[in-house]
């Protein structure tokens, strides 16, 4: 095997471990760790379209802005979520929509917010299809290359 080959099979390799770490970050050290609860509310919804050229088809992404306060300190953030989610949460009740926020009482600024969802179908099929591109490279393009 050439340089790169090794360079596409680390690159897989890299992508299919940081995901699964994202998600175990997510299901299992936020879950555990996030234990206090407290209100937040929404302070933005946005729904962005994207046009790169005529050609290309417009991209869309929706964002929310959010805070929550914790011992008086005020703590936001911004977020892509998915279609789905920002439709469920009803980007026409805007102001004031409260969510709820659990967050890391030695840590407060780690954090998860109960309405927006984890997108881990996405993540899946992501490692799923780079896990069999790099079994089809590995197994019958550098098949031939040797």
């Amino acid at each position: 095997m050439d340089t790169s080959a090794y360079i596409v099979i680390f690159v897989g390799l890299a992508f299919i471990v940081g995901s699964i770490f994202l998600i175990l970050r997510q299901y299992f050290f936020l879950k555990k760790r996030c234990t206090a609860q407290v209100g937040g509310n929404i302070l933005y919804m946005g729904r962005n379209e994207n046009h790169y050229d005529d050609d290309s088809p417009t991209t869309v992404s929706y964002s929310v802005k959010y805070r929550y306060y914790v011992d008086g300190v005020e703590y936001s953030k911004k977020r892509k979520v998915s279609k789905r989610t920002y439709k469920s949460m009803g980007p026409s009740s805007t102001s004031n929509f409260d969510i709820t926020v659990f967050y890391d009482p030695s840590k407060p600024k780690r954090h998860y917010v109960l309405e927006i969802k984890f997108r881990i179908i996405r993540r899946l099929f992501l490692i799923a299809l780079i896990t069999a591109l790099l079994i089809y490279y590995y197994y019958w393009v550098l098949d031939v290359m040797i």
